[in-house]
């Protein structure tokens, strides 16, 4: 279950463009709301100040406070959580001027047949999704004109602020790098009538702590839109900006299968969340190998003595090994090690999505997420031969956000079993993103 520090996120109850608000509890079960950026977000200094700025103003008004119980703005995705079941933390995206959309919840049981294989996705448990839309420079001049506060009202939110801020925000240069998640507070100018946003008290928040926010958001996107700025004009010939358009491939440079599987899974019960009890080498110090290096693959893992990987394909974005026991050509026990990029944008849908282009023997997945899910049997095409398919969802660089994807598909006899499944266990765990 998707967590953020000590607190269970139970269901994701809205989304923006720079982040998520879930439905969450402690570890006494009592109930919070949690505000959470998304990865793209999370990896921009200015949102991580931003969101930071937003959440501790609002959580020191002196009316109407937010009630914030804990946060960790340190965390690779930052964090706010909320007592209680009202608007809560949902309150720290508006003030930001992100227009949250509701994330619609069915119940229910799906269905086991094929034709139901496109209405099931909306059972699967909502979990934390990287942004559904990339970071874009905003292709709108700043203006190098000074700005005024709205209503002709100076307003001081920072210490040492040279000059007033306006309550309109900063747009940003093509060179910038500014990411267009729109605009990063209310468009409209700041009046004596603030716009609407969830409560969870009686009255409005005050105009002037509104202001602090719009101010201080202001300054943290518009000094480096500023900064854009002077970098674009520096120099008598203006250098054009390079292309953020994100990076496309076809499905022969993804090693993806020509034709749609056979046999595909099923969508896992949105509410099977298992323990894996895969054995494991912990502990291990004989008859196990190391494999470090393996070109294209992005990470080291651990195999029973006797196995060995070799290079089966390779594209532009993709690699595929095969990994086991060999007798002449033929895998013994072991099988396919894929990795390959991720979509730019590798949300819930696209991994959903590249999974489903997977054999998976008709098995229902498991595994409670689409970032981590697996099919395991005890007869592969009526024989008794142990298989197992691990799809998951990985980080290359810790930093950066989820762009890569591991397929794993093994068959062994019985009595080689857990070793398989031991390799399938250190593979998830070198690779495993929360």
């Amino acid at each position: 279950m998707p967590t953020a520090g000590p607190y269970r996120l139970q269901r994701r109850l809205s989304s923006c463009e720079v982040g998520d608000v879930w439905s969450a509890a402690d570890a006494r079960g009592r109930p919070l709301t949690v505000a959470r950026l998304n990865e793209l977000a999370s990896a921009d200094d200015r949102w991580r100040s931003a969101f930071a700025a937003a959440s501790e103003a609002l959580g020191q008004s002196e009316s109407d406070r937010l009630p914030i119980v804990d946060s960790d703005h340190a965390s690779n995705r930052p964090w706010v959580a909320c007592s209680g079941t009202g608007a809560g933390a949902a309150e720290i995206f508006t003030a930001l001027g992100q227009q949250l959309q509701p994330v619609a919840a069915e119940h229910g049981p799906p269905a086991d047949d094929d034709a139901t294989v496109g209405r099931d996705l909306d059972f699967v448990r909502p979990e934390p999704d990287p942004p559904t839309v990339p970071f874009q420079p905003v292709a709108r001049p700043i203006s190098a004109q000074p700005v005024s506060a709205a209503a002709g009202q100076p307003v001081s939110a920072y210490p040492g602020s040279p000059q007033p801020v306006s309550g309109r925000p900063v747009s940003g240069d093509p060179s910038s790098g500014l990411p267009a998640f729109g605009d990063p507070i209310s468009a409209a100018p700041i009046s004596a009538a603030p716009p609407p946003y969830g409560r969870i008290g009686d009255g409005p928040r005050p105009d002037r702590l509104l202001l602090l926010i719009v101010a201080l958001v202001s300054l943290l996107l518009g000094a480096a839109a500023g900064a854009g700025l002077v970098a674009a004009t520096a120099g008598d010939d203006p250098k054009p900006s390079p292309s953020t358009a994100p990076v496309t491939y076809t499905d022969a440079q993804l090693l993806l299968p020509a034709t749609p599987p056979a046999r595909p899974g099923l969508l896992p019960d949105p509410d099977d969340w298992p323990k894996n009890t895969w054995p494991t080498f912990e502990g291990q110090s004989t008859g196990v190998q190391d494999v470090t290096d393996l070109d294209g693959v992005g990470f080291d893992f651990k195999v029973p003595d006797g196995w060995k990987c070799t290079l089966a394909a390779k594209a532009e974005a993709a690699v595929h090994y095969r990994c086991g026991v060999f007798d002449g050509e033929t895998v013994e026990a072991g099988g396919d090690l894929i990795v390959r990029t991720c979509v730019a944008v590798c949300d819930d849908a696209a991994r959903q999505a590249l999974r489903k282009r997977e054999e998976a023997w008709g098995l229902r997945w498991t595994g409670g997420t689409s970032l981590q899910s697996w099919v395991e049997t005890d007869a592969v095409e009526g024989k008794p031969v142990y298989g197992v398919v691990y799809v998951g969802f990985w980080r290359s660089t810790p930093e950066e956000v989820l762009n890569r994807e591991v397929v794993l598909r093994m068959t062994a006899p019985t009595a080689a079993a857990n070793d398989v499944k031991k390799v399938a266990y250190t593979i998830r765990d070198h690779t495993y993103t929360q």
